[in-house]
């Protein structure tokens, strides 16, 4: 409007500086006027005077012409024409002199003459006063009263200008609008501004095409030339004449004023955009943007189309973010073109949160369908944490029936139900879906399949057992039929059914196709051990030559197949096969960890088939073999020197055999065998008639065992030695002398011993116990009364009564240590480990450690002791023992497991101590930094969780994801963050909690990275889903420090037009 009234300065003070001029003299004279009184009308009469003024008027001596004026009207009657004149040329000097009461004399005199032929001078002459001060209220006043009174032409046309000008700028357009159109509809120089103004009130009327008539033609005009082409441009915008306004904007936009550049750019922007000529209109659209104009919905959504449309997508999901998201058609198209330049920059998860909010606010059915479409495949793509892609294709499926993407979607799901690995919500969808086709059953066939193996991972075998027998009910893919045979077997084997598993392994190995698969060799080896199970040692042997025959070189179940073929042929009596096999297994790893168990059969072998030397030679060969990887910590070493020497005391090797019974008592000088080896030292001695030899060697067990059987043992045959040698009384002072050769009550006590031990023998172990309870409160002190306690707790627990047998066990531990401690603590070990007494556990541990030399039975103590201190917190000392026993490949993959896992989980918590207990953990992070020593017990939990990760059960990989995922975060690497976390969500969308503990980490991430949109709607997500209480209460905290309002900013007000957005 500035321009407007500087236009209208210009015209309507043209008269002002003639005016000036005479106001100027007029002052002058007035004062001279004054210092001479009234002396000039003293003497003159009242037409005189007049006369006199209006020669005065006439020179524009307004001052002293209204005085005579004056004078006159006091000299004559009012109603003479004389006084008429005087009063009306008063008034007109009042007027030029500006007076105050100007407008009032003027109504005086009209009131006084109202017949007057000066009236039309009068009003002329006071509307031109009340124009030119710019009181257009009272122009429009005065103006008006010339209605009805002759003008000239020229004069009627001005008049109607001013009239019309004046009401245009009391914004009375509909008064307005006549007037103009009367002035500019004359040949007359106001013509031009008439048409101008009538043109402008079209204008703002939105009326275009009359404002086009009006204002068109005055684009050159010297005075509205500079102005019109602006309100042109917006009119050509608003019509869509973009042809005219792009001609018109390029010479506007050169000479445009730094406040209008932007918003010419704009027109000129929009109307490339219309014209979908997009490359053109981007720097236009950018120029408007970058130079502070006020930017609209409808701006940042053209902004982004003229971007996306020229590959600009980075640049188009700038612009198209700055849209809020509301129930607006803009807001719609705007989002569903953001998800699309989302998909374009590969941003696949932000995509998916676009289209599914423009899906959920749309109200245009077509952005509808393509949104919820686009969503459910990016969704199939991308496994995203924000959705169930079986569900949304359904969904979509239910939303639209008569889709045109009816077939795709449907191929999706399928696909789906193959690919999916959150296994029990397809099934399920399958269910749900139909089993009407084919496809469908063959879906539910595997994806049954795959619920059963991820049960199976978790151990969680009856619901295992119970998903592969669904997967056999649709029998469509015989890979699927075979596998689900083969693990069924597994599962049968593991509870201890052999013949079932039997059955399930023949089934997998008679399914047409079985033979190419992988798993085709691990079922004739567990075929084999069936049947050797279930006692069918023919049936086996053969089942593992098969497999033998069948297994690559690499497969390393050859090992323990060959050498069980050995074993069953050495039980079966075929003991030249055996030694063959025996011999194959010993080849096959001389250093492995069965070779001596092996060399040692192979020898046994030897000697059934008389081959006593080649026996003696293996066995001395392996006698000398340390070799640090053998099962049985070199067992079967030790026992080679023993059955070499009993052997060479077979063949009266006396000497030979003296030697290595010295050799094995040296080795091993505390085990039970040691004894009967001194035994059998004196029996060489008394067989090579060394009697005196002998004797020593009888009386030296006795004194350093004494009360063993091998000393009554020793006593007995010693009696026919010191006979031999002629030493009767001595062996009788000798016998006399040992306390507990007193015949009469060790024969009370072994007769009643031994009853017991009879039962026991047999297996009836109820009568066992009972004569064992006699046996010991008859006997309270007897010689077998550790043994009786022994016999009798292995006879409570074989009958399952674990608090009976601790009790025996414990008593025979409060004895001196002897050769059943080692079995009783075992047994306290295991009692109290299925009780979960972890005291008591521990105890028995260290026991068992302390005493025995079994790997086995060391092995099976240390889980104990990481199990104990497990439970009682004890995480430093746990963390030591978990990491033995994960590093013992000997123990079962469930216990390395588990170990590996309180590894991990323990040096977490060691290093991270009470922080991730505070419920606002992640936001106060930086509080307080790890030290050297806790980073160290990070790194070492993170090292543990890699190897969860990539051999673990899924749980635990989610597990380990997380904490990586989390330790990222926390050392600021929040893109590393995201990527494992999604790598959690795509891998192991079975696992709930550990999903939604990584997605509360995502959303930090995504404000760390300052983009408020992911981190918002994922809060959304977790808080909406509401699967572990804790996480959703957190994700509310962080939501709500995330959307503290932030103030506006907003750009100069400029006018816009609003136009409907279209997609590109």
């Amino acid at each position: 409007m500035p321009q407007i009234n500087r236009i209208l300065l210009v015209r309507t003070t043209f008269m002002l500086p003639t005016m000036m001029r005479r106001l100027l003299l007029l002052v002058f004279l007035a004062g001279a006027a004054a210092a001479h009184g009234q002396a000039p009308f003293s003497h003159k009469t009242p037409q005189s005077v007049y006369a006199d003024s209006r020669g005065l008027f006439d020179r524009a001596l307004y001052a002293p012409a209204a005085e005579g004026f004056d004078h006159v009207l006091q000299q004559m009657d009012a109603q003479t024409d004389l006084a008429e004149q005087a009063a009306f040329f008063k008034a007109i000097c009042a007027v030029r002199l500006l007076n105050r009461d100007a407008g009032d004399q003027v109504l005086a005199f009209l009131d006084s003459y109202p017949s007057t032929a000066r009236r039309k001078e009068a009003v002329l002459e006071m509307a031109e006063y009340s124009f030119n001060r710019r009181k257009y209220a009272d122009a429009r006043d005065w103006l008006r009263r010339l209605d009805g009174l002759y003008l000239p032409k020229s004069q009627r046309a001005e008049v109607q200008f001013k009239l019309g000008y004046s009401h245009f700028l009391l914004g009375e357009y509909d008064q307005a609008r006549p007037q103009l159109a009367a002035a500019k509809s004359s040949k007359f120089p106001i013509a031009a501004s008439a048409q101008y103004y009538y043109g402008h009130i079209a204008y703002l009327d939105t009326n275009d095409v009359t404002a086009m008539e009006n204002l068109e033609p005055l684009q050159n005009h010297e005075e509205f030339g500079m102005v019109v082409p602006y309100y042109l441009a917006q009119i050509y915008a608003r019509q869509g004449l973009d042809d005219k306004l792009l001609t018109l904007g390029e010479s506007l936009l050169k000479n445009a004023t730094a406040k209008r550049t932007p918003e010419i750019a704009k027109l000129i922007g929009q109307s490339l955009y219309k014209k979908k000529r997009y490359p053109e209109a981007l720097p236009y659209l950018a120029m408007h943007r970058d130079l502070g104009g006020k930017m609209s919905a409808d701006d940042f959504y053209q902004l982004g189309v003229v971007n996306a449309q020229t590959g600009h997508f980075k640049e188009a999901i700038q612009a198209l973010n700055k849209i809020s998201s509301n129930q607006s058609e803009v807001s719609e198209f705007g989002l569903y073109l953001l998800a699309d330049c989302y998909v374009k920059e590969g941003q696949f998860e932000e995509a998916l949160s676009a289209y599914q909010a423009v899906s959920a606010l749309a109200k245009d059915p077509v952005i509808q369908e393509e949104s919820a479409y686009q969503a459910a495949k990016l969704t199939y793509q991308s496994s995203s944490p924000f959705g169930n892609a079986i569900d949304m294709f359904k969904r979509f499926l239910v939303d639209f029936p008569q889709t045109e993407h009816r077939r795709e979607a449907n191929e999706y799901l399928a696909n789906l139900y193959i690919t999916s690995k959150d296994y029990s919500r397809a099934m399920e969808a399958i269910v749900q879906t139909g089993m009407g086709t084919m496809a469908m059953r063959e879906a539910y066939q595997r994806v049954a399949y795959f619920r059963a193996v991820e049960l199976f991972q978790v151990s969680d075998w009856a619901a295992a057992q119970e998903y592969f027998n669904k997967s056999l009910g649709y029998p469509q893919n015989l890979t699927f039929v075979a596998l689900s045979h083969f693990w069924l077997g597994e599962l049968a084997y593991r509870k201890g059914d052999a013949q079932e598993a039997l059955a399930q392994f023949e089934s997998f190995l008679k399914t047409p196709g079985s033979y190419t698969l992988t798993e085709r060799p691990t079922a004739l080896y567990n075929k084999a051990y069936c049947l050797y199970k279930l006692d069918r040692l023919e049936d086996a042997s053969a089942a593992f030559r098969v497999y033998l025959q069948d297994a690559k070189s690499n497969d390393r179940k050859t090992e323990d197949a060959t050498l069980r073929l050995a074993d069953l042929y050495f039980l079966l009596g075929k003991h030249a096969l055996a030694e063959e096999y025996y011999a194959k297994s010993v080849r096959m790893d001389a250093q492995g960890r069965y070779a001596g168990y092996a060399m040692y059969q192979q020898a046994l072998c030897e000697g059934l088939l008389n081959n006593s030397q080649q026996k003696i030679d293996l066995l001395m060969k392996l006698s000398k073999n340390a070799n640090p990887n053998d099962a049985f910590g070199g067992k079967y070493s030790d026992e080679a020197q023993f059955e070499a020497a009993q052997t060479q005391l077979r063949m009266g090797s006396n000497a030979a055999a003296e030697a290595n019974f010295k050799e094995f008592i040296r080795r091993v000088p505390n085990s039970e065998k040691a004894r009967r080896a001194a035994l059998n030292i004196a029996i060489a001695q008394r067989n090579d008639q060394r009697l005196d030899a002998a004797i020593a060697s009888f009386q030296d067990i006795v004194k350093k065992y004494p009360g063993t059987p091998e000393a009554r043992e020793a006593i007995t045959t010693a009696r026919s030695v010191y006979d031999e040698a002629n030493r009767i009384d001595d062996y009788l002072t000798w016998v006399q002398g040992i306390d507990f050769a007193q015949i009469r009550a060790s024969e009370l006590d072994s007769v009643a011993y031994m009853s017991a031990y009879d039962k026991y023998a047999s297996s009836k172990f109820d009568e066992a116990m009972a004569g064992f309870d006699r046996y010991m409160k008859r006997f309270p002190d007897g010689f077998f009364t550790v043994k009786a306690n022994h016999y009798a707790g292995e006879s409570a627990r074989r009958l399952n009564k674990a608090e009976e047998a601790l009790g025996y066990f414990r008593k025979v531990t409060q004895a001196p240590v002897g050769e059943h401690h080692i079995n009783a603590w075992t047994w306290i070990l295991r009692i109290s480990s299925a009780r979960k007494n972890a005291d008591e556990m521990l105890i028995a541990a260290e026991s068992v450690l302390a005493l025995s030399d079994d790997a086995s039975l060391l092995r099976e103590a240390n889980v104990a002791m990481m199990r104990g201190h497990q439970a009682l917190k004890h995480l430093e000392v746990a963390y030591g023992y978990s990491e033995v026993v994960a590093a013992d490949e000997r123990n079962s993959p469930e216990v390395r497991t588990e170990a590996k896992a309180n590894v991990a989980r323990n040096a977490m918590t060691i290093g991270m101590g009470s922080r991730t207990r505070k419920a606002d953990f992640l936001s106060s992070w930086f509080e307080s930094d790890l030290d050297a020593v806790q980073r160290d017990w990070v790194t070492k939990s993170l090292n543990a969780y890699m190897d969860l990760k990539k051999n673990g059960p899924a749980v635990l990989q989610a597990e380990a994801s997380y904490y990586q995922a989390l330790i990222l975060y926390l050392d600021g690497s929040h893109s590393a963050s995201n990527e494992e976390i999604f790598w959690l969500i795509d891998n192991l969308p079975g696992q709930g909690e550990w999903r939604f503990k990584s997605l509360l980490v995502l959303a930090h991430n995504y404000d760390a990275l300052d983009d408020k949109f992911q981190a918002n709607y994922t809060l959304d997500f977790i808080i909406a889903e509401n699967f572990i209480a804790e996480t959703v209460e957190q994700a509310k905290v962080f939501q709500a420090i995330l959307n503290t309002p932030a103030e506006d900013a907003s750009g100069p007000a400029v006018d816009t037009i609003i136009e409907t957005p279209t997609l590109p």
